[in-house]
């Protein structure tokens, strides 16, 4: 426990750490690493470097709650995350800048406990903002979870970043976390298996999906982030075009996907013929804890489960299971880079949603 007087020392600091800038990310800086083998002067430097930034953004997502009206604070859940970035704050401003391998290797675990104690952070923070309804506006609490989704992404991928490029995944394909010539075919290919074995539990039947150009395109990329978008992106379309296909007794309509190359990365359309969203619920799609789903269907209903553990983004574990992030988060993926996802729907038709992927020349 942390005396009254390092108390204050840290709530000092906490300031201090969230009047900085929050340096932006982008894919040349993480891919100047290579090639292997990186030099220690390099590792080290960026170790301090990851350190540095991270206490910047937990700083912030700390001022952001502390912020926050009293009763706001005061609620179980809420006050748990604060807990957590408090000590995760606590213990990163802690910890020196290395200045040998091993040293190094001790920041690696630090990081490693980091991912895996705020893997878990967005939906209890969401569940202390759905109790709390009362004191703070819908508008409010959807801004404050956007900001902490995006930073999350942000803090963890500087954490597993560093991680990689002190143990390297495959040297040869990947530069930290980044994959130098990433496939979004294949990753399609990937998720629609991992789908299309949901859907198979659930319904005995699955869409074909079918890449009518593209397959072979590649960019730089951090993989994870395209395997959770077209992971999402294919729940809709797969439960979509099952459930009309069903409704209308049709047949069931395949899955299209195009992938384009730009001079600035890639766009991948996934269009569907599942009848297209309603437009009482079109506005709706973007905004967090929205699901299609009849609200009365819990996380344990046979109906839902399967579908439910695919709002997961990478690593997150279950716990996110039916809170309807999975099209907002997607998007914060998408944007992560400068990318973005657009959805155009066209009742009783189907859906298509159009993914751009900025990424820097192979």
């Amino acid at each position: 426990m942390l005396n009254h007087i390092t108390k204050l020392k840290f709530e000092r600091l906490i300031s201090e750490y969230a009047a900085k800038p929050q340096e932006p990310i982008n894919l040349e800086n993480l891919l100047k690493f290579g090639p292997y083998p990186i030099p220690d002067e390099v590792l080290l430097k960026n170790a301090g470097s990851v350190l540095k930034a991270i206490a910047i953004r937990l700083a912030h997502r700390l001022e952001t709650l502390r912020n926050l009206p009293y009763l706001i604070v005061l609620n179980p859940n809420i006050s748990q995350i604060y807990t957590i970035y408090y000590n995760s704050f606590t213990i990163i401003s802690q910890t020196a800048p290395p200045t040998t391998r091993e040293e190094n290797d001790k920041i690696v675990e630090i990081l490693k406990r980091l991912v895996h104690t705020h893997s878990d952070t967005i939906p209890v923070l969401a569940r202390g903002f759905h109790e709390a309804a009362e004191y703070i506006s819908p508008a409010e609490s959807s801004k404050i979870i956007d900001s902490h989704l995006r930073a999350r992404i942000g803090t963890r991928l500087l954490a597993e970043h560093h991680i990689a490029l002190t143990d390297p995944i495959d040297p040869e394909r990947y530069i930290g976390a980044v994959e130098k010539a990433c496939t979004p075919g294949v990753i399609l290919k990937h998720a629609a298996e991992f789908v299309g074995a949901i859907c198979d539990m659930r319904f005995g039947i699955v869409p074909t999906v079918k890449i009518e150009q593209g397959e072979d395109i590649q960019l730089p990329y951090v993989p994870v982030h395209i395997e959770y978008i077209f992971t999402e992106l294919l729940k809709n379309s797969f439960r979509a075009s099952i459930e009309y296909s069903l409704k209308t007794k049709t047949p069931l309509e395949p899955v299209w996907a195009t992938i384009v190359r730009t001079s600035t990365g890639v766009i991948i359309r996934i269009r569907d013929r599942g009848g297209g969203i309603a437009p009482e619920l079109e506005k709706h799609v973007f905004g967090y804890s929205f699901t299609t789903f009849n609200n009365e269907t819990t996380d344990n209903d046979q109906d839902t489960a399967g579908f439910s553990t695919l709002n997961t983004p990478p690593g997150a574990g279950n716990t996110l299971a039916g809170m309807g992030y999975g099209l907002p988060l997607s998007r914060a993926y998408a944007e992560f880079f400068g990318g973005k996802l657009q959805v155009q729907t066209y009742y009783g038709w189907g859906t298509d949603v159009y993914v751009t992927l900025k990424s820097p020349p192979q």
